[in-house]
């Protein structure tokens, strides 16, 4: 198989997934669900790789690996998102009573706990679109990352493929600054007035953001490869989102926190939702 021809069929491989997204952003839109935030961030952000897959500018060498981890990561996610789902469907009041907040302890195992942490965050009072990407991205990159990494370690050794994940952070980091003016004019027209409020808690949103934690991700599958430091990464992956919670709705600065209450309190989160039900061909198309 040519290099070009590997590129492409890459490209579709991560274009399915890119489809699979386009397909729950459908559906949390139609359900009012606060996941479809995140859902349409990763959508957008998949379809600009399958896109420079296809094109492969930045001549990655193994785009079927490429595809294998966008394939592999995706496949967390829905898994976590489906056992939100089942959930659900066994506790109709979830959804249906929305200012109803949920504790992360409320959802199943089944669930990662960072997923958890991410969901029941969304349910408080006043959550913000900024959140809800900052939160997801954080339990996506941190926790789902490694994991994926280290499940195709197991099939081959991924240090040889450490260029490819770097052209990879390249091509995310260049996208963000446009899904987010996307995401403004989709789900928040004053996002980027929130994001001055946050300015000092949403380095995770910007192509910086995107670099560190991509790379903390590669340090943490390492982690987790090695028998000795495998049990402490885990703990560690598994909690790192309900720190960065933590942290992000209750600063170590006094004033700070005290703002961000009285914004919470103060505030309405200013959510809007597409005028008409959307459908995959609505949400964008693959680039």
């Amino acid at each position: 198989m040519t290099g070009d021809t590997a590129a492409a069929a890459a490209a579709e491989r991560v274009a399915g997934v890119a489809g699979e997204l386009a397909v729950r952003v459908t559906r949390y839109e139609a359900q009012r669900d606060h996941r479809a935030v995140f859902a349409y961030t990763y959508f957008r952000l998949t379809s600009d790789l399958a896109a420079g897959l296809r094109t492969n500018n930045l001549s990655f060498t193994a785009p079927d690996w490429v595809a294998d981890l966008s394939v592999s990561l995706a496949a967390a996610y829905f898994t976590a998102m489906d056992a939100i789902d089942t959930w659900l469907g066994l506790v109709p009041d979830a959804r249906s009573r929305p200012g109803r907040e949920v504790r992360s302890a409320d959802l199943p195992e089944t669930v990662p706990r960072p997923w958890r942490d991410v969901y029941a965050a969304s349910t408080v009072r006043h959550s913000y679109v900024l959140e809800e990407v900052l939160f997801s991205m954080m339990a996506h990159m941190s926790y789902d990352l490694p994991l994926a990494l280290r499940a195709l370690a197991t099939h081959a050794d991924v240090h040889h493929r450490i260029a490819d994940f770097h052209r990879m952070n390249d091509l995310l980091a260049s996208s963000i600054d446009v899904v987010q003016d996307e995401i403004a004019a989709r789900y928040c027209r004053r996002l980027h007035s929130l994001d001055r409020v946050f300015v000092h808690d949403d380095e995770l949103f910007t192509s910086y953001g995107i670099r560190v934690a991509r790379g903390m991700a590669w340090f943490n599958c390492d982690r987790l490869l090695d028998p000795d430091a495998s049990a402490e990464a885990m703990g560690s992956i598994s909690r790192s989102t309900a720190a960065f919670i933590a942290e992000f709705r209750s600063p170590d600065d006094w004033r700070r926190r005290h703002a961000f209450r009285v914004l919470r309190a103060l505030v309405p989160s200013r959510r809007q939702w597409p005028t008409s039900p959307s459908t995959p061909a609505d949400v964008g198309t693959v680039r």
